[in-house]
This record gives C-alpha cells, structure tokens and sequence, in this order.
C-alpha cells in the first residue's frame, strides 16, 4: 500500500500487541468472568485485520499466509471434541468439570491453578471466531470485481 505512512505501521504494529495480549487475556477469563472465545477471537481478527490494512494484504501474505479457513475448520473440530467428550464419560453433553492443580516449587506451595474444561471449548471458539472472519477479510480484500470492470 503506498500511501500508508511509517507513523500508520508503528502504531498498527503497536495496536497489534496490545490486541494480542487482551485477547488471550479474554478468552483465560471466559469461564470466570465476562469474555471467552468470541470476544476474544473478534479482538485478534481486528488487530490482524489492522496489520493487513496498514501494511496491505500482499505485502503481509509475502511474510505470513495462514489458511484460515483451517483455523476456523480446526477450531470447530476442537469444540465439538470438548463439547461431545463427556458422553464418553457416562455424563451429559457439554457438561462442565473444574479442579484445583496445585502449583509447588521445591516443596513451596505457591498457589492452586484452576483448570475448567470449558476454556476448552472456548478455544475452540476462539479459532472458529478468528479463522471465519479473517477469511472473509482476505476473500473480500482480494476480490478484484467482476470482469471488465474498470477503477
């Protein structure tokens, strides 16, 4: 994109770590709290999506080129997993477990770590969430239009 500014790339670069780290923070607090996998995965999608406008789509597919349509095929294939796996188990469908892991170091107990089978899920949603509407972005940002017509 040539008319995009070295002020436009920094920001965007910096907007993009910020996205980054607020959406990781969403989807760990999903089961707790407000947030999970889709909030989480529409933030990243936004900062990706920024990267692409700021430096545009076939200077940023040069450096990295994921298949998101794998993204979103791999995530829903995670959720369904975390979702039917307790029939497995005698129990219901999509029945939540929670436990305490305890975290020592050298005999220290420094605190417990709780793991809940639903942040599972939530990261499955998260890939569903990013891997869809970035491949609406690029298949949008690179549709050129029908034939014959002229910008």
């Amino acid at each position: 994109m040539a008319g995009t500014t070295v002020i436009t790339k920094t920001i965007a670069k910096i907007c993009l770590m910020i996205d980054m780290l607020y959406s990781i923070d969403l989807l760990l607090i999903g089961g707790n709290r407000p947030g999970g996998g889709f909030i989480g995965g529409v933030l990243c999608a936004a900062g990706i999506g920024l990267i692409y406008v700021a430096y545009g789509f076939d200077d940023i597919k040069k450096i990295w080129n994921p298949d998101w349509h794998m993204w979103f095929g791999y995530g829903l294939l995670f959720a369904s997993i975390t979702a039917w796996s307790p029939l497995l188990a005698g129990h219901k469908y999509f029945r939540s477990a929670f436990d305490f892991i305890p975290v020592e170091i050298g005999g220290i107990h420094l605190f417990e770590l709780e793991m809940v089978s639903s942040m599972f899920f939530d990261l499955g949603v998260y890939f569903v969430v990013v891997g869809g509407l970035l491949f609406i972005a690029t298949k949008l940002g690179t549709d050129k239009g029908p034939e014959g017509e002229h910008e």
